[in-house]
């Protein structure tokens, strides 16, 4: 069996799979994705920070992911919750603490995600949700479902491994959050719990 690897005009990847002469399979990337923004919307109460580590830590580790993805735009994150302000660690114009609301922190995060797709409407734009069990929400199931199809959202998504997976028409998935809480030990461990390793997000 051959395998073969195209890049196409618009960015995209074709690799088509050949077996005795009759099977292809062909997948594609949008490359116009590959270095929009992307704006990460995290729920800090249902994929929280864990003692030892830091806001810092554990998106600087979402964000070598999303380029290990392809995805190498601008990453720029917001944060729902209640947690101790140590955890959070300074915040800047890519980091920013949205704190405890008034509101269901899921109806606030789809109410502020809503403003980002309008606001940048025909602009290529990811969408990262990390999230707790999401899947029996209809509000974010329909807004997953329905944003791809405008043709410039692109949604993935992290949750815990314990819960159940949502079923929406994105197919791009993150690692489960327990992942990233375990490379952003080990890194720390690994670089001596050196901070400035981590710099500016």
């Amino acid at each position: 069996m051959s395998i073969r690897r195209t890049s196409r005009q618009d960015g995209s990847i074709r690799r088509t799979s050949r077996q005795d002469g009759s099977i292809r399979r062909t997948s594609r990337q949008d490359g116009r994705f590959f270095t929009a923004e992307t704006i990460a919307f995290w729920d800090i109460n249902a994929c929280p920070i864990p003692d030892g580590l830091d806001a810092r830590d554990l998106s600087k580790c979402v964000n070598q992911t999303l380029i290990n993805m392809n995805y190498c735009g601008e990453v720029c994150w917001r944060l729902y919750g209640d947690t101790e302000m140590d955890k959070i660690g300074p915040t800047n114009r890519t980091l920013r603490y949205c704190g405890m609301l008034s509101m269901p922190i899921l109806e606030q995060i789809l109410l502020d995600l809503y403003g980002e797709t309008l606001s940048k409407r025909g602009t290529p734009l990811n969408i990262v949700l990390i999230a707790g069990d999401i899947s029996k929400d209809e509000a974010i199931i329909n807004a997953f479902t329905l944003l791809p199809k405008s043709g410039w959202v692109n949604i993935l998504v992290c949750q815990p491994s314990a819960v159940e997976a949502a079923v929406f028409s994105s197919k791009v998935q993150l690692p489960p959050w327990e992942k990233f809480v375990e490379t952003a030990f080990a890194i720390l461990e690994k670089r001596g719990k050196d901070r400035r390793f981590f710099g500016d997000i």
